[in-house]
């Protein structure tokens, strides 16, 4: 079907940042751009959508993103991100158990605290996770979700006590005596998740994919880069949940995989799926294989080159060695599929980088694209390496929001090359943006907001967070669109709008050029148009 939208503000995001006023779409790709008169002139036939003036952009693309998690965060799990002490999330977690009527001998979870906001900025330890419950294993995840709590009866059914060591890239945090305080952090988290039970119902992993498609659609995000097969048992079932959503007109969004592992040995059951990077299943395109490189920030896990400055005893972990990490990243290219990283730290950003020049010649021939979630901290020879094998950095806008107050009293001086994406920009260093939902928000315009400000959503600091580093309005529009569609090679169909291009594009209450930088987060997406047909009307939502 043809349709025609007219006397609108249309921001293609093409090269020029053209402007135009109308459009025809035509299935599902966009086939003229113009002037209102000019497209009425062509409209012979078309249905015609009459835009009332208001701003159009290209539909949003989030990098990377954990829709899975998001649902079972909200559905199935007690949240904690109100919490602002210990006891307070014990109570919550108490009201949790009561009002779902959980049985004695039943997991229970949680996500969301951050002893950042706890008096003190004390962890919770198996001495208060135990006064929830003595009759309920019980593992809360930090907000950054590389971290847990445990209580005793968790410790008990895993057999961690004070002699079970260390594993590599993780770490058991230990009260005097040596016994676990029932934190993990980073690998030792498994410990105790890999005996807490995961998704194996198909139909369970379908409902939930669809309850966050609905999120993705009311946010404008059209296109996600989502890891979400370490939140399953059946990574079968789960592809075929995916399969069937596609194939009955369930998944509205277009979704690239990021295939997450934990080991080397878990590389061949991707493997052995016969599908490689890039290859694409109707609205299903397969992504890179990801791991883990370390872990966050916050809780001193990010793994740096040099000691923390405000804990000078630990650099944080590191999960792999230079020679480890390129032999993994020499067996996922061999096999044709592209690689990515959660990468916070600098050691564990440039020993993955160092993995990528070791194999650069093959990612070369292959065409492929490597790229590091998170990036954060970084230095003067990782930019360097950035450019030598053309990596993309998969940042989070929101994470200046949530990491100001205390990334300078973590890492010192060493802020002059980190959360430095504005600099990076204009290096030539690609970026894309994502929220990592459901750490972050998944709204992209406060994103725009927090990159173009270097202010959190409050306003804070004033001035801006380090204000050299702001960027400009069309770049950080881009990072949601445009650069976007690049990670997955999708920039000849997707990330702006241009004749021949899919015809995914945001209708907003205002626009994101003209209204004072502070304001951008208060803009509201009005309707998702998705190959042309409109996916969310926020009227028909009222």
């Amino acid at each position: 079907m043809r349709k025609a939208f007219v006397n609108g503000r249309i921001r293609t995001i093409d090269t020029e940042n053209t402007l135009v006023e109308a459009m025809i779409c035509e299935d599902g790709k966009i086939s003229a751009l113009g002037t209102t008169e000019e497209i009425e002139k062509l409209a012979q036939g078309c249905d015609i959508i009459d835009l009332e003036g208001k701003d159009v952009l290209p539909g949003f693309i989030d990098a990377h993103i954990h829709l899975l998690n998001h649902a079972i965060f909200e559905k199935k799990t007690a949240s904690l991100g109100a919490a602002r002490s210990a006891d307070e999330m014990v109570e919550i977690v108490k009201q949790y158990i009561k009002d779902n009527q959980i049985p004695d001998g039943e997991w229970v979870t949680g996500f969301g605290w951050d002893q950042e906001v706890f008096p003190g900025g004390e962890f919770p330890t198996v001495k208060d996770l135990d006064r929830i419950s003595d009759t309920h294993p019980i593992m809360l995840d930090r907000r950054c979700g590389t971290i847990c709590a445990a209580n005793s009866m968790a410790l008990k059914i895993a057999g961690i006590d004070k002699n079970t060591p260390d594993p590599q890239g993780g770490e058991l945090v230990r009260f005097p005596d040596g016994s676990p305080t029932g934190v993990m952090l980073e690998s030792a988290m498994s410990l105790i998740g890999d005996h807490v039970p995961k998704l194996t119902d198909k139909l369970q992993m379908k409902e939930l994919l669809e309850f966050s498609f609905r999120e993705m659609v009311k946010n404008g995000v059209t296109v996600c880069h989502t890891e979400d097969f370490y939140s399953v048992d059946d990574k079968r079932a789960l592809w075929e949940a995916y399969l069937e959503l596609c194939a009955e007109g369930k998944m509205p969004i277009d979704l690239v995989l990021q295939l997450r592992i934990h080991r080397p040995d878990q590389l061949q059951e991707f493997f052995d799926y016969g599908f490689h990077s890039w290859q694409r299943f109707g609205k299903i395109k397969i992504g890179p294989i990801k791991f883990l490189g370390d872990g966050s920030l916050g809780a001193w896990s990010a793994g740096l080159n040099e000691p923390y400055s405000d804990k000078p005893d630990s650099c944080g972990c590191l999960y792999w060695d230079k020679e480890e990490l390129s032999a993994i990243a020499k067996e996922i290219v061999d096999h044709d599929f592209d690689l990515t990283i959660h990468a916070i730290g600098d050691a564990a950003v440039e020993t993955f980088l160092d993995g990528c020049i070791s194999v650069k010649d093959t990612i070369k021939e292959k065409q492929l694209r490597p790229s590091i979630i998170h990036s954060q901290i970084m230095n003067e020879r990782i930019f360097e390496k950035y450019k030598e094998v053309d990596a993309i950095g998969l940042i989070q806008p929101m994470y200046i929001h949530s990491d100001w107050s205390i990334a300078d009293s973590r890492v010192g001086e060493r802020m002059k090359t980190s959360y430095c994406f504005g600099s990076m920009l204009k290096q030539g260093i690609r970026l894309a943006a994502g929220s990592d939902l459901p750490i972050e928000s998944v709204n992209p315009l406060e994103g725009i907001q927090v990159n173009v400000t270097r202010k959190d959503l409050s306003g804070q600091p004033e001035g801006g967070w380090y204000p050299e580093e702001k960027m400009s309005r069309l770049d950080a529009v881009k990072l949601h669109t445009i650069y976007g569609a690049y990670v997955s090679k999708d920039e000849d169909s997707l990330g702006s709008l241009e004749v021949g291009k899919r015809a995914n594009f945001v209708v907003l209450s205002d626009d994101v050029f003209s209204v004072p930088e502070d304001t951008i987060k208060n803009i509201q997406v009005m309707k998702t148009y998705i190959d042309g047909a409109l996916a969310f009307d926020m009227e028909e939502e009222e």
